[in-house]
């Protein structure tokens, strides 16, 4: 989307049906950050692109946040900008993944409030 579209597209909202619909498009751009960051952060920590890398060594979203980015401690010898770095990456991920629970939960607050006993 343009810089402006968002805002665009936001400030011409008049019913709960256009809510419905620009909350479902900004879940699939948020899904989309959080995949693409994911794969070039594995692409850049490991020095292969995630297209160049075989699936069975692709690490998933978890294992990636977990293993390589999210850290408590900063492992024995990794300079304190590679940890700063990594951890910023690590931050973007979870306030993306945030963002991503958040829009459904206002599409569960929408069901929810038209029929409470409607299986999600």
């Amino acid at each position: 989307m343009d810089d402006d579209t968002w805002i665009e597209q936001g400030q011409n909202i008049s019913t709960p049906n256009e809510l419905r619909e620009y909350i479902a498009a900004l879940r699939a751009e948020v899904h989309h950050m959080q995949t693409g960051l994911a794969r070039a952060a594995a692409g850049a920590l490991s020095g292969r692109a995630w297209n160049n890398t075989p699936g069975d060594e692709r690490p998933n979203h978890d294992d990636l946040l977990r293993d390589h980015l999210d850290m408590t401690a900063t492992p024995t010898g990794m300079a304190a900008k590679d940890a700063v770095y990594r951890q910023s990456l690590a931050a973007l991920l979870v306030a993306l993944d945030a963002v991503d629970r958040a829009t459904l939960t206002v599409w569960l607050a929408d069901i929810n409030a038209k029929d409470p006993n409607r299986p999600a």
